[in-house]
């Protein structure tokens, strides 16, 4: 039977994070830069930027830290001690870093290109980073709550 380790879950919803953003990236870069006419990429990018924007702010922002808030506290209310979870989410924040790094290089170095974009692996690392700890710090969320509700029932 298929149990549920958090370094697992942690790294998984991090590959799904890099893997949205590599989504947006290709939907805002590489199809109007590779795939359309001048014409048809202006048109393209005045017609659909914004929603891609709104969309990968908002799963970045609320999605992948409540995704991680609401696992964390399945976890801990479960079988898993509060520090295997938070150790869980943190890798998964490490693997969203590199994860992402390693995808942003690669696609800018590829298909984007211009003044001010950051080609260095470090430099999407450190990009990276808000979106990573946004990651771990709705796996602690998660696990508080877990605590707090265990303390007070």
């Amino acid at each position: 039977m298929y149990q549920q380790k958090p370094a697992k879950i942690g790294a998984g919803i991090g590959v799904f994070g890099a893997l949205f953003l590599l989504l947006t990236t290709i939907l805002l870069f590489v199809i109007p830069q590779e795939l359309m006419t001048p014409a048809a990429s202006t048109t393209y990018v005045e017609t659909w930027s914004q929603p891609i924007m709104t969309a990968g702010g908002f799963v970045f922002s609320v999605g992948i830290p409540l995704a991680c808030a609401v696992s964390a506290y399945y976890l801990t209310t479960r079988e898993h001690a509060p520090g295997s979870v938070i150790m869980g989410f943190f890798i998964g924040g490490i693997v969203f870093i590199i994860g992402n790094a390693i995808l942003g290089v690669a696609v800018t170095n590829l298909f984007v290109s211009g003044s001010g974009v950051e080609r260095s692996l470090l430099g999407h690392m450190q990009n990276s980073l808000p979106h990573g700890m946004r990651l771990f710090v709705g796996g602690l969320f998660g696990v508080a709550a877990a605590v707090v509700v265990e303390e007070y029932s």
